[in-house]
């Protein structure tokens, strides 16, 4: 079948606004972030390792198709590394919708503990004061979403059951009123009702700790965030 065609293009804004015209839909009306990690500028992120012995866990862009960010650890337990983009630019409020989704792998389901989403800056993300992120822990392959507002700390059930090396795709979507639904695969598969949001600005974070001795890799191909201004 043939796509549909616009060679006019297509707006979202009404007659009469400044980009009443634009061919496009309007960008300025959701505050966006998308890393496809083709490139990894480690200006970008405050980076902060993890070593319980010698050797030092690193990130680096991989060869792999699609692009891929590869944190590999030392070979220590609880090696590992996390990264935060360089402010809290996210503030989760009533009334505005907000989007998470990305795309990981882990080298050890079981044996790691592993974070993606929003946090508040924190040198180790997995305790910061706010979090509004996927989050799995050492020793189950258990993947979940939290949410902690700084007083009410709230898991979502299962989301998924992680494998070694297999990929999976996560979302949350939150209405901007009382509800965060959860996507495995782009499928849904769980919700979070009268969960209590963070109420500050936090950063967008990603980390791994592998949690037995021997090196291991976390493999990030994507992330997006994405709020209604």
């Amino acid at each position: 079948m043939a796509p549909t065609r616009f060679p006019s293009g297509v707006s979202t804004v009404a007659k009469g606004k400044p980009l009443g015209m634009f061919g496009a839909p309007d960008p300025t009306q959701y505050h966006t972030y998308f890393n496809d990690f083709d490139v990894y500028t480690a200006g970008d992120w405050t980076v902060t390792a993890t070593s319980a012995g010698t050797g030092t866990s690193t990130p680096a862009i991989a060869d792999a198709d699609g692009g891929i960010l590869r944190i590999t650890t030392a070979a220590n337990e609880n090696d590992g590394l996390f990264l935060e983009s360089q402010a809290e630019s996210w503030l989760i409020e009533a009334g505005k919708k907000t989007w998470i989704k990305a795309r990981f792998s882990v080298g050890d389901a079981i044996e790691s503990d592993l974070i993606v989403g929003l946090h508040s800056t924190d040198t180790t993300p997995l305790d910061a004061t706010m979090r509004m992120a996927f989050v799995s822990d050492d020793g189950s392959a258990a993947l979940y979403f939290n949410v902690d507002d700084d007083t009410t700390d709230a898991d979502s059930a299962t989301i998924a059951t992680l494998a070694d090396d297999v990929a999976v795709v996560v979302a949350a979507y939150y209405d901007g009123k009382s509800t965060i639904e959860l996507f495995l695969n782009d499928a849904h598969v769980a919700s979070m009702t009268d969960v209590g949001i963070p109420g500050a600005e936090m950063a967008i974070g990603i980390g791994y700790l592998n949690g037995a001795a021997g090196a291991e890799t976390a493999d990030f191909d994507y992330i997006l965030v994405a709020k209604e201004r």
